[in-house]
């Protein structure tokens, strides 16, 4: 019995095989490289990169543009010990994401094969965008190894949250607590552990539910399982200018 990976292998080989019979793509030419690299300027034009350092291990990039994710880069690091900070840390892959309806819409409009046209995307991207990447991370040895479709629509773009003005520590608590299942002694001892987790974790949650309003994902069900043990959900509270759900203890009857 073929295994799972073997059978991705055979249906690769397969689709490969079934661009290159098919005449009705475009073959590779000075004049389609041109149309490639103008689309990909105009795609660009006026976009704004955004980062966040999701762990010492990984590093996100995303390039926004009219108000949708228009690229996403990921870097991966190899972490060797706990103790390690990402500049000490060999580079271990990086990944480039372009949502497959912008593929989709290019190739509609002149056809050709995608892993081509995906190839040619890498090579603008690494002359034109990803120093700006290199410049951000202050090292020579990242690169792009591999370009996804990836998600299948474009999504709202969501910039990172900043405190807003006047928050205080246990303002940001308060929001964690009603939202995760954290307990107020294991945040004071993460914070006591790595200054500045818990800012990190509240501007996290709110970039979340910005992310979720934006795109509409919210439910009064999801809102709900965010209470922790012991608390429920009465209705929803305002903080900041943002709605996030009222979580009270739960009282005996």
């Amino acid at each position: 019995m073929l295994r799972k990976r073997d059978m991705n292998i055979q249906e690769t080989i397969r689709r490969i095989l079934r661009e290159e019979v098919t005449e009705a793509y475009l073959k590779p030419n000075q004049d389609a490289d041109k149309i490639i690299n103008n689309w990909l300027e105009k795609l660009f034009s006026g976009s704004k990169m955004y980062y966040r350092k999701s762990y010492e291990t990984r590093y996100d990039f995303e390039w926004c543009n009219k108000g949708y994710e228009i690229a996403n880069v990921t870097l991966f690091f190899e972490e060797t010990d706990d103790a390690m900070t990402t500049s000490e840390m060999d580079f271990s892959e990086g990944k480039l994401s372009i949502p497959k309806n912008t593929m989709d819409n290019f190739l509609k409009h002149l056809p050709m094969r995608r892993n081509y046209l995906k190839y040619k995307i890498e090579e603008w991207f690494d002359d034109n965008i990803f120093p700006s990447v290199i410049e951000k991370m202050g090292r020579n040895d990242i690169h792009i190894a591999e370009v996804k479709e990836y998600p299948e629509k474009a999504q709202v773009c969501v910039p990172p949250i900043e405190k807003p003005e006047g928050v205080t520590q246990e303002d940001m608590i308060e929001l964690i607590l009603s939202t995760t299942l954290f307990r107020r002694n294991e945040l004071l001892a993460q914070e006591e552990e790595k200054p500045g987790y818990i800012e990190k974790l509240y501007l996290g949650k709110l970039q979340n539910a910005e992310r979720d309003r934006l795109r509409g994902d919210v439910n009064e069900a999801e809102l709900t399982e965010k209470c922790w043990p012991g608390y429920t959900q009465k209705g929803m509270k305002t903080m900041f200018g943002k709605r996030y759900p009222n979580c009270v203890k739960k009282t005996k009857k």
